[in-house]
C-alpha cells in the first residue's frame, strides 16, 4: 500500500488553474523530486500535501486514511507530515541546539540530548550548536530547519526549494546532509526544485510539472534519456533540438554525444565556433552550421578557438525524437 496518495487534485487561485487533476502515489522510503519552472505549481502542491492549503477538488490519503480539509482543522499542518519552508521558521534568538531541541520538548531530557546530538552530527552543525539562529548563514539555517523537522521522524518530509539562495559550498554541505538522512533515517520525502540537476542527484523518481500538469514521471535516468517532450528535455539539461520531418516533433541530442572529427565523409555538420564557455570540468562549444543551425557540444579540453571551423558527428543511437514544446 502507498504511504501517500493524491487523487485528481486541482487548485485554482484568482481564476487561474495552478494544479490540474494531479494524481500521485508515493511509496514508503521513496524520495520524489518535483521539478518545474516558477509558477508551475510546485509549492502549492507541497502546501496541499502538508495540509496548509485545501485543494479545490480531489483527495489526499496518508496510509490509506483520507485526510480532513485544512479548513476543518484547528491548526494548519499535519502532525506526521513535516514541511520545511524556504523561510526556515526558526526562533531567531534561540541557538541551533535550542531550535532543534524545541521539537522534542515533550520528551525526557536524556533522550532529547541524545537525539539532538545525533542530529547536530548528521547535519554538520555540532561546531555552531550554540550560535543564535539570527546569526546563521542561509545554509546553516536550512540545515537547522531540516534537523528540527526530522527530530521526531515524520511519516513524510516535504522540502520547498531546499537549495534556494545557497552558494555552491553550502549546497554541497546540505546535499551531503540530506544524503546521510536518506541512508540513516529511511525517510520518505517529496522535495520541489526548479533545478533538475539537483533533483536527479538524489531522487528515486522525478515528477515534471508544467502549468500545474504532470507532464512526465519516471526515474531520473528515464526522464533525462527519454524526455516526454522538448520542454522536459530542456528542463533536465542542455540539449540540441533539431528540425524533424515529423509534424510537431523535434530531434534531440545532448551536447556530450556530439563529437569532432577530422574526416569530412564522417561529418554530419560543418560549423563555426561562435562562443566557448569554461564550466570547470568541461568546455561548452557553441557553433553555427553552414545552414544556420545553432549547436552546442562539450569536451573535457579546450582544443579549439573562436572562429575556427569544426567537423561534427554523432552516433545515430544518440538521437531521439521528442514532441514540440506545445503540450
Amino acid at each position: 500500500m502507498s504511504l501517500l496518495q493524491l487523487k485528481s487534485v486541482s487548485k485554482i487561485y484568482n481564476e487561474q488553474v495552478v494544479l490540474s487533476d494531479i494524481s500521485l502515489s508515493v511509496r514508503k522510503g521513496e524520495w520524489i523530486g518535483v521539478v518545474g519552472e516558477s509558477g508551475s505549481g510546485k509549492s502549492t502542491l507541497l502546501n496541499i500535501i502538508g495540509r496548509y492549503v485545501d485543494a479545490d477538488e480531489g483527495t489526499i490519503s496518508l496510509k490509506g486514511e483520507k485526510l480532513s480539509r485544512v479548513s476543518d482543522q484547528l491548526l494548519k499542518g499535519y502532525e506526521s507530515i513535516k514541511l520545511v519552508h524556504q523561510e526556515y521558521e526558526l526562533f531567531p534568538n534561540q541557538t541551533v541546539r535550542e531550535n532543534i531541541s524545541y521539537a522534542l520538548r515533550f520528551y525526557e531530557a536524556a533522550y532529547r540530548k541524545q537525539r539532538v546530538d545525533e542530529l547536530l552530527a548528521l547535519t554538520r552543525l555540532s561546531e555552531i550548536e550554540n550560535r543564535r539562529a539570527k546569526l546563521l548563514s542561509g545554509g546553516e539555517k536550512q540545515r537547522t530547519a531540516l534537523a528540527q523537522a526530522i527530530a521526531e521522524t515524520p511519516e513524510l518530509l516535504l522540502l520547498d526549494e531546499p537549495f534556494a539562495h545557497l552558494d555552491q559550498r553550502n549546497k554541497q554541505t546540505l546535499a551531503d546532509a540530506i544524503e546521510a538522512l536518506k541512508k540513516t533515517d529511511k525517510l520518505t520525502c517529496i522535495f520541489v526544485t526548479h533545478d533538475a540537476g539537483e533533483a536527479m542527484a538524489w531522487a528515486d523518481r522525478l515528477i515534471i510539472l508544467k502549468d500545474g500538469i504532470i507532464v512526465q514521471s519516471g526515474s531520473p535516468k528515464e526522464v533525462y534519456e527519454k524526455p516526454a517532450n522538448a520542454y522536459v528535455a530542456e528542463l533536465t539539461g542542455m540539449v540540441n533540438l533539431l528540425p524533424s520531418d515529423v509534424v510537431d516533433s523535434k530531434t534531440m541530442i545532448r551536447p556530450n554525444f556530439i563529437r569532432t572529427t577530422n574526416r569530412e565523409d564522417k561529418a554530419k555538420w560543418k560549423a563555426v565556433i561562435t562562443k566557448i564557455r569554461f564550466k570547470g570540468a568541461s568546455y561548452e562549444y557553441y557553433c553555427t552550421t553552414s545552414d544556420g543551425q545553432d549547436l552546442v557540444y562539450t569536451k573535457n579540453t579546450r582544443d579549439k578557438e573562436l572562429g575556427e571551423t569544426v567537423l561534427l558527428t554523432y552516433a545515430q543511437r544518440n538521437l531521439r525524437m521528442v514532441k514540440s514544446l506545445n503540450l
